[in-house]
């Protein structure tokens, strides 16, 4: 049946940035296997495994959106790639599972090289990874209001590390749909319309995107062939090979917090990253009294952990009170 419940949208906000959280540590001790391996280790992954760090702990992921939403907040709502660079440089720890890309970034960094060279100077004309989409909650939460907004400050975030297109317009479509579920009712949502109104407000530029999602609504009634939904859709580290399984994931088992991320990271591959985009949006509909305790209870919680977040989902909650009114 229909989730009833209506969250406050304080609770959404939260949610969004949690829901990433929870998503990419719950994904991360299998991140690379294959969806059969997954299946052969433990049927689905319902508990916070064994990690680098501890069971409950984040990576990349997490580490970049925390310092996504501390640049927002101090920059009172404005993408400043100066500054956003400067924390993503100050947060980088190896420990957390950081990709090649983003170690040579550093790199380039420490040289001197500024940032929008940087980035271009990456495999040859920039970065289509899925790394500015994975951290990109807390723009879609703060600028649920203005669909252009949501787009022209994902874009930019991404832009601080992804020169390519379609790592920008992949960041753009997982804000996009963080906005949405955040607008949209748990009583009354359609999957049909909510892909709708995601593929209306994508330009024609990012045909890449629309297409995937189009594919996407055909597969709702196959999501047990994890073969053919990894083949159409797929479950690697580019953007447009991953935002749109997730989106899928979401909408497959919408109604369900645990079972969206659940069946996200059963498709193997970039686990931690699609867990993490599911979660997000998954979190922005139903907030996070969805988010179930056994795995709320689980995640780490010191210095920039579990409250940490809770705490920034609150100050983005209360900035968006102060833009958009």
């Amino acid at each position: 049946m229909p989730n009833q419940h209506t969250p406050s949208l304080v609770s959404r906000f939260v949610g969004a940035l949690v829901g990433t959280f929870v998503g990419d540590a719950l994904g991360m001790p299998v991140e690379g296997w294959p969806w059969r391996k997954i299946a052969q280790h433990y049927g689905e992954v319902r508990e916070m495994l064994p990690a680098r760090l501890g069971a409950g702990t984040y990576t990349d992921d997490t580490v970049f959106m925390i310092a996504l939403a501390e640049s927002l907040i101090e920059n009172k709502g404005r993408v400043v790639p100066q500054d956003l660079a400067w924390r993503f440089r100050q947060a980088y720890d190896r420990r957390r599972g950081f990709g090649a890309g983003m170690h040579r970034l550093m790199r380039l960094w420490d040289e001197g090289v500024p940032w929008d060279e940087a980035a271009h100077r990456l495999f040859d004309g920039g970065s289509y990874g899925n790394g500015a989409a994975m951290r990109v909650a807390p723009v879609g939460v703060l600028f649920h209001h203005d669909e252009r907004a949501v787009y022209d400050a994902a874009a930019a975030q991404a832009r601080v590390t992804h020169a390519h297109p379609l790592g920008q317009q992949g960041a753009a479509l997982q804000a996009l749909a963080v906005a949405l579920a955040l607008r949209s009712d748990p009583a009354t949502f359609s999957r049909d319309e909510f892909l709708e109104d995601l593929e209306s407000t994508l330009p024609a530029s990012a045909e890449t995107f629309r297409r995937a999602l189009m594919q996407a609504g055909d597969l709702f009634d196959r999501w047990e062939d994890r073969d053919l939904i990894v083949r159409k859709l797929g479950n690697r580290s580019s953007a447009h090979r991953s935002v749109p399984t997730a989106i899928f994931a979401f909408l497959t088992f919408w109604n369900s917090f645990e079972e969206a991320v659940v069946y996200a990271i059963s498709l193997g591959g970039d686990t931690d990253t699609l867990g993490a985009m599911t979660g997000a949006i998954a979190g922005a509909l139903h907030g996070m009294e969805a988010i179930p305790r056994r795995w709320w209870d689980a995640l780490e919680n010191e210095g920039k952990g579990r409250d940490y977040v809770v705490h920034l989902g609150e100050q983005l909650y209360d900035l968006w009170q102060q833009i958009a009114t």
